[in-house]
């Protein structure tokens, strides 16, 4: 029988395999003793920095992160509505969208092909109708809704409307790519002793 609920291996998209607690310290701006059940990323890190150092966003450009400093600061328990997680090293392939959270609902579109601790590979899958879980009613992703259900069917066209504007957002994004053939100053080193550095070999 081919499972259909979560996991707690790594480079998948599971909460098990990604949701992690965040601590922030900052006496006297950072309340202490504070619970924060805001949805954030690492994604928010660059804006949130960027924003307490007084500076502007570069323009011209989408960033997926958001200030996170308003909940940082206890004011606020808006984080994201919407986030998108790409596969990081199991199933699909690396770098494509394939699990949407949208509020409480998390929808996959492809599972598996994650390395369980023997090193055997699961089985990859693709869902044409994605599986849908209710986090709020099951953080563990043990049991997807019904497809048939009215919450599912309720859902499910808000998550394709979501994962198809950012699909156009992508598309249409304005982004660079750095030429290391043109510029000696950002060719990536090759340096055994420095920690920064990544040495290819043959």
């Amino acid at each position: 029988k081919i499972k259909l609920g979560g996991s707690a291996a790594k480079q998948t998209t599971w909460e098990g395999g990604h949701r992690v607690p965040a601590l922030a310290y900052w006496p006297g701006r950072v309340p202490a003793n504070v619970t924060s059940t805001a949805l954030l990323s690492v994604l928010d890190v660059f804006p949130t920095a960027i924003a307490l150092a007084g500076a502007s966003l570069p323009p011209n450009r989408n960033f997926d992160g958001l200030d996170a400093s308003e909940v940082l600061f206890g004011r606020s328990q808006a984080g994201h509505r919407v986030l998108f997680h790409p596969n990081s090293g199991a199933a699909g392939e690396y770098g494509a969208l394939q699990t949407v959270r949208l509020d409480h609902h998390k929808a996959f579109y492809i599972t598996g092909g994650a390395k369980a601790c023997d090193g055997s590979t699961g089985p990859e899958q693709h869902h044409a109708s994605p599986l849908i879980f209710n986090l709020e009613d099951d953080v563990a992703e043990a049991v997807p809704l019904q497809r048939g259900s009215p919450e599912y069917q309720a859902v499910l066209p808000k998550v394709t409307r979501v994962l198809a504007d950012v699909l156009l957002d992508i598309a249409h994004d304005n982004s660079s790519q750095a030429d290391y053939t043109q510029d000696p100053s950002v060719t990536p080193c090759c340096d055994p002793y420095q920690i920064a550095c990544r040495c290819q070999t043959m």
